[in-house]
């Protein structure tokens, strides 16, 4: 076989490998975390009509209802199909660590209402003890994965657009960076395959010095591969949001930006509505990782406006 095609086999197997993991397995990764963010995103009342839309997809009615109240970011719901009664817990926020007492409260709340089991929804994290005990007392959990893959359905469709164009976009940019280097190391190899002995001159040609010749090709240095881009980390978004509400106080018609929340901004403006959006959202618009930010716009001082809620996206679209 020709060094040359030696090399194209090479830089296919490479590639076609990159382009099966990047749009099998870390494009559904990333849509995860970015739709878990979205979700993270939203009002309590929003995530809740969310999770009650997609039990009533599952057939199951809403028997009586928790409490409404916005600031609650947890409540449970009783559900009832074909004469079995269901406990839905729901878990409102990324932050949430789900243990064995948490699973536990759950339980005894569907004990006291007389239900046969549950259903714990949460966008936060259940530690294995939880999933354990979860399995024991018979509530189903809806985390991670299987959240998103639920609600995708129901989320509105420009949100889910913008989550789902996004991963496409960064598996299509990662791809193109791994076929470059499967490319480049294969004209490596088909430019260092000629030089080699093939195993009959290397018999042959055997001498005392062929123990150094080994050496020096086992220390030869490899071509470099290329490194597929990770997410960004909390420490890298943390100094993200530092950047944008120092950017805040400097703007002109602003007077501060304030995180509240890892997804929410609070910016006190003293100018007009709409030159005050179009400040802000240009400034976030220089972050890609927080474009799903949402924004709490307060009024000047001693107006009558009301306080506005909304995210970038949607004002773009």
């Amino acid at each position: 076989m020709s060094a040359w095609l030696t090399g194209l086999l090479i830089a296919l197997l490479l590639g076609i490998a990159a382009s099966l993991y990047l749009w099998l397995l870390r494009r559904r990764a990333e849509e995860n975390a970015a739709g878990l963010h979205a979700l993270a995103g939203m009002r309590w009342r929003e995530f809740a009509r969310l999770v009650l839309a997609a039990m009533e997809r599952r057939g199951y009615r809403q028997i009586s209802a928790g409490p409404e109240d916005v600031r609650e970011q947890s409540a449970n719901f009783l559900l009832g199909k074909d004469g079995r009664q269901l406990l839905l817990a729901c878990k409102h926020g990324s932050a949430y660590r789900i243990g064995s007492a948490t699973v536990d409260e759950i339980a005894a709340d569907i004990r006291l209402r007389g239900a046969q089991g549950g259903i714990l929804v949460t966008q936060g994290i259940l530690d294995q003890g939880g999933r354990d005990k979860a399995a024991r007392h018979d509530i189903e959990v809806l985390d991670g994965t299987r959240l998103w893959a639920e609600l995708k359905p129901l989320v509105d469709e420009g949100l889910r657009k913008h989550v789902v164009d996004d991963a496409t976009t960064r598996a299509g940019r990662h791809t193109g960076f791994a076929w470059l280097a499967a490319i480049a190391l294969g004209a490596v190899v088909a430019l260092l395959l000629p030089g080699m002995p093939d195993e009959a001159n290397a018999v042959a040609t055997a001498s005392p010095s062929a123990p150094a010749t080994a050496t020096q090709a086992k220390t030869a240095p490899q071509p470099p591969v290329a490194s597929v881009a990770a997410p960004p980390t909390e420490e890298e978004l943390e100094k993200e949001r530092a950047e944008v509400a120092k950017s805040m106080a400097g703007i002109d018609g602003l007077v501060r930006g304030i995180w509240i929340s890892r997804s929410t901004l609070a910016v006190d403006r003293k100018v007009g509505e709409d030159l005050a959006w179009s400040l802000v959202c240009t400034e976030l618009a220089r972050h890609p990782n927080l474009a799903l930010t949402r924004v709490q716009m307060n009024p000047p001082p001693g107006s009558d406006e009301q306080v506005r809620w909304r995210q970038c996206e949607s004002i773009r679209r």
